[in-house]
């Protein structure tokens, strides 16, 4: 009568042990998927403040993306002239460069994120006092 409630043990243990396993993979992949979603936030922003400067300075847009693809980290696709999309509002003069970077993220383990990325900047316009507004989309390879 002992063994049985030995056997008992043994299989609770095992269900435990099995539990504490799955639980501690299940948080090992949240930190990684997390810190890869705060990873491409971070390179987004730093696109978005990059871009924002070019367009102040009304750099044209091909010296534009070459730093784009500079700065840009090798998860990404190159970006594109025809990927920057800019419009001078001359109507509106408050001196604003407005930037809007998109990014689609592939993540099926937080739900949070809902897949999208999106970085804004606005800069002084050192160039004009018209508002400029550039958006980029950003893709992964």
């Amino acid at each position: 009568m002992n063994n049985s409630n030995m056997k008992k043990a043994v299989i609770d243990q095992i269900i435990l042990w099995i539990v504490l396993f799955t639980i501690f993979v299940s948080f090992l992949f949240f930190i990684i998927d997390y810190s890869n979603a705060v990873k491409v936030k971070d390179n987004t922003d730093a696109i978005a403040d990059y871009i924002g400067r070019m367009v102040a300075l009304d750099k044209n847009e091909a010296d534009i993306i070459t730093g784009v693809n500079g700065v840009k980290d090798d998860y990404f696709t190159p970006a594109q002239v025809a990927d920057l999309v800019c419009t001078t509002d001359s109507a509106i003069s408050n001196h604003q460069v407005i930037i809007n970077v998109y990014t689609t993220i592939v993540n099926s383990f937080l739900p949070v994120v809902q897949n999208n990325i999106h970085s804004k900047t606005v800069v002084f316009n050192e160039s004009s006092e018209s508002q400029r507004e550039c958006s980029i989309t950003l893709s992964f390879n």
